[in-house]
């Protein structure tokens, strides 16, 4: 299990002035969802949670689910990050939720980290595909009145991924995030070695 504690890459820098990364912890590995209580208390974050899927991913095979104390799934048709999708989600979630869980993939996170910012709860993210490299990214790419922007939203403050659940992806998603992360080493391979863009 690989353990990614930003602790320790926050403080004083050269610069002069104080980073601190927003995501504390990122726990990659097998099981890592057998001990996911375990790991939220030591975050301080086992507390009334919520967790968000689509419909497809709460009904796959070996799919573990996250213990909450509420669940909101969400129908896969024709979902996007977009004002339907988070009203749903905002009129779904209970008054005293103190943490969301954004079980899924780049979608059903968006649409999570939204809602957490909108109701400034913290989230973390279990992601369940290496579909992409924008788990934990400051901004959620939404849909609103038929136009996409990016917009500020919630950083989880954890990530928790489970390798046996990335290897039970549907393989398409998983090339989609290596295709992601190619794309971006051989843009910066072509500058490096001075080729035309």
């Amino acid at each position: 299990m690989m353990r990614i504690d930003a602790e320790q890459y926050g403080g004083l820098c050269t610069c002069g002035e104080e980073h601190r990364m927003a995501t504390r912890l990122c726990v990659i590995g097998e099981n890592v969802l057998a001990d996911l209580d375990a790991l939220l208390a030591e975050m301080g974050l086992l507390k009334r949670r919520c967790a968000v899927y689509d419909q497809h991913t709460y009904e796959a095979k070996n799919l573990r689910r996250v213990r909450a104390e509420q669940e909101i799934v969400l129908a896969p048709e024709g979902l996007h990050a977009n004002e339907t999708s988070t009203a749903e989600v905002l009129r779904q979630l209970n008054a005293d939720t103190e943490v969301l869980i954004a079980v899924g993939g780049g979608t059903v996170h968006d649409i999570v980290r939204y809602c957490a910012k909108q109701r400034k709860i913290p989230f973390v993210s279990v992601p369940t595909a290496a579909s992409g490299d924008g788990f934990v990214s400051t901004t959620a790419v939404m849909i609103f009145n038929g136009i996409e922007e990016e917009v500020p939203a919630a950083v989880p403050v954890a990530l928790y991924a489970d390798t046996d659940i990335f290897a039970n992806a549907p393989a398409g998603l998983n090339a989609a995030g290596a295709a992601e992360l190619s794309d971006d080493k051989i843009s910066l391979s072509l500058i490096e070695e001075g080729d035309p863009e």
